[in-house]
């Protein structure tokens, strides 16, 4: 099943080509088993089908999607973390929808490996696509259009141009000619869309419980000659990247602002309060606490070989260096300073010397050494190439080559502070619109808990000594 080479059966464009819509649809297997490593740290504790976009979980949008392009049966392809796909969406009553499961088993199956698994659910033709896949088309018209070829297998391409991920089917008079995810071509301007349509007795020919990928299958039967194509009109959207998360973000924002029906639109949205504190869930489930624990212990050691806690924070990082200060002096015992306290010696810095160097001239001063820490309350950790808190990134340098140890508690993805911290707690991004609001949010969150850590709280506080 290697072949990428073969004569695909011409399909007209997808432009104009709506089918009636008193035809039943094929059921649509959903492949949802993979491990989603690209989007780590938010998918370790829950699949990817339920990272939240828009206020709800990613599996929803989609499920409502398909019931409203005709769709009546859908059979999910779970694997990794699967039984919580299953206990969120049940039977698909709730989505008006048909829902089957099919599992993997003791091992991942790749993605035709699953659909080979669940053909027992299928029926003799069935739809296929991802479990990270918004694909906002036609799907009666694809039905159609695969009816009339008399294939044995459809694909949807998309003229892509490698705009939103590398292309990979050259696509020449309505028929795929060549299709390969891993040699790429000059001559290859479409790109697979994601969404097939297949006959069972494709997937029957192979194994029942050995892994392979969906590709091989499209492969083999544009090698026979029976692969026919769609071109779609539509972009594709997907949650497989951090930046595809935010752009279906923005989509279904825009297209939930508009709605068709506005009283059944509102009362199936979610309040913006219940939206900001579903994501604040996520992000607690997100967070490394392995990262937490090891900051703990090199706190600990600051103390213990009498070094001193320099804590820096442009902003609203700087308000909470202050609070900070403030808590391991007095709860964890710590001699701790904030450079933003001294706004005497800041100001004059800056005014006369410079924003960039303001913190490193301080640390000059205050000799800083090897048994000292550093810790950065940041959104974006520094980034000197784009500018941004270049004083961090000064200090920081600074930092290093005297051997103090940095921890950090930040968003994004962790900027320089992440690149040379020794433990450093990144706040997933579950929603990029509330990057600011949740990181900072949550930089108050981890700091109490580790003035509150059995490894660092020296005293008691006030409230919990009251009786």
């Amino acid at each position: 099943m290697n072949a990428d080479h073969g004569a695909g059966i011409s399909a007209t464009s997808g432009v104009g080509m709506s089918g009636k819509c008193d035809v039943a649809l094929y059921p649509c297997a959903i492949i949802a088993g993979g491990l989603a490593t690209r989007m780590r740290p938010l998918t370790e504790k829950i699949p990817k089908s339920l990272l939240e976009v828009n206020g709800e979980p990613f599996a929803a949008h989609q499920l409502r999607l398909l019931r409203d392009k005709g769709v009546k049966h859908v059979v999910f392809c779970a694997g990794y973390l699967g039984e919580m796909l299953r206990d969120f969406t049940g039977d698909g009553s709730a989505y008006g929808l048909k829902i089957d499961y099919s599992f993997d088993g003791p091992k991942l199956l790749g993605t035709g490996g699953a659909i080979r698994r669940a053909l027992p659910l299928l029926g003799e033709r069935f739809f296929v696509m991802y479990g990270d896949s918004y694909l906002d088309c036609d799907f009666r018209a694809i039905q159609a259009s695969f009816e009339r070829s008399g294939a044995k297998a459809l694909m949807t391409v998309y003229h892509n141009r490698d705009s939103f991920d590398r292309s990979n089917v050259e696509f020449r008079d309505h028929a795929i000619a060549v299709y390969d995810k891993k040699n790429r071509t000059p001559a290859m301007q479409h790109i697979d869309y994601g969404l097939g349509i297949f006959e069972r007795s494709e997937f029957e020919q192979t194994s029942a419980d050995q892994p392979f990928g969906l590709d091989e299958v499209f492969q083999s039967v544009l090698k026979s000659g029976t692969l026919a194509a769609f071109e779609v009109p539509e972009r594709f959207y997907e949650i497989g990247s951090h930046e595809g998360l935010r752009e279906l973000h923005e989509y279904l924002s825009k297209k939930s602002s508009t709605p068709s029906n506005p009283s059944t639109q509102r009362s199936s949205r979610m309040s913006f309060a219940e939206t900001f504190l579903s994501e604040a869930k996520k992000i607690i489930d997100g967070l490394d606490t392995a990262a937490i624990e090891k900051a703990a212990l090199l706190l600990r050691k600051v103390r213990d070989d009498g070094g001193r806690l320099f804590i820096l924070g442009v902003g609203g990082g700087a308000g909470h260096a202050s609070h900070a200060v403030n808590d391991f002096r007095k709860i964890a015992g710590i001699e701790a300073y904030a450079p933003t306290d001294n706004v005497s010696e800041l100001t004059a810095r800056t005014n006369d010397e410079g924003w960039a160097t303001v913190f490193e001239a301080w640390f000059k001063v205050s000799k800083l050494c090897a048994k000292d820490l550093v810790l950065v309350f940041s959104v974006g950790g520094g980034n000197l190439e784009k500018n941004v808190s270049p004083n961090l990134v000064a200090a920081l340098k600074l930092a290093k080559e005297r051997g103090s140890k940095i921890v950090g508690i930040v968003g994004r993805d962790g900027g320089y502070v992440a690149k040379v911290g020794d433990a450093v707690v990144i706040v997933p991004t579950v929603n990029p619109d509330h990057v600011t609001p949740h990181t900072e949010a949550f930089q108050a969150v981890v700091w109490h808990l580790l003035v509150s850590h059995p490894e660092l709280k020296a005293v008691q506080t006030k409230w919990e000594s009251v009786k």
